[in-house]
């Protein structure tokens, strides 16, 4: 009978140890099977990303050789091999317009010749009238009076305020007529007749 009991007890100890270990193993099973899904996931996701940059560096590379420079053809010709592509040609600058200056030169000439012309027709110039006003006037007049005179007597001829004014200016510097300042305006008569026949030059003739 105490044979009997002993293994009754054993048995119930290997039982109780083969539940235990059961359980242990289910826990381990559970927490192993938790682990490889977590790393599946990892390894799924890895996976991807792989692909993703596989591709990336393929259209890279591709980019990288379609944007090869020229020299590669050169190089292919150099050993023995026919280049296989060729940049397209820049398009051509379209040339900068100069400034034209010949036709200011052109008016120019064209000017000086009519001039000319008007002189050797016997057509007084503007030097020749505006001795002329300063001597038909005793006081002292600027320029823009006589302007506004011989536009009025002239309605056919173009008669400028500056051009009235310098030509003056040419006229006091060669002693033909005077330049007198009045505050801030200006005012010029006729020179005396001695001075202004003493002084006078043949270039007034073609003064304009």
């Amino acid at each position: 009978m105490a044979t009997s009991a002993d293994n009754t007890s054993l048995k119930t100890q290997y039982t109780a140890q083969i539940t235990a270990d059961l359980e242990r193993n289910a826990a381990e099973h559970e927490r192993l099977s938790a682990d490889i899904a977590t790393m599946q996931g990892q390894l799924s996701a890895l996976e991807n990303n792989r692909a993703l940059l596989l591709s990336m560096r393929q259209t890279l590379d591709n980019e990288a050789t379609g944007d090869a420079p020229d020299d590669t053809g050169v190089s292919g010709l150099q050993n023995g091999s026919s280049p296989t592509r060729k940049s397209a040609p820049l398009p051509a600058r379209k040339p900068k317009k100069k400034p034209d200056t010949t036709s200011g030169k052109r008016k120019e000439a064209e000017s000086g010749r009519s001039r000319t012309k008007r002189a050797r027709e016997g057509v007084p110039t503007l030097g020749d009238l505006l001795r002329d006003d300063l001597a038909q006037h005793g006081e002292p007049r600027s320029a823009a009076e006589i302007t506004a005179a011989l536009t009025q007597v002239l309605p056919d001829r173009e008669i400028k305020a500056t051009v009235v004014r310098s030509t003056l200016e040419s006229l006091v510097a060669k002693g033909q007529a005077h330049r007198t300042k009045q505050q801030r305006s200006v005012y010029y008569s006729a020179a005396a007749p001695e001075a202004a026949a003493g002084t006078a030059e043949p270039s007034d003739a073609t003064a304009s």
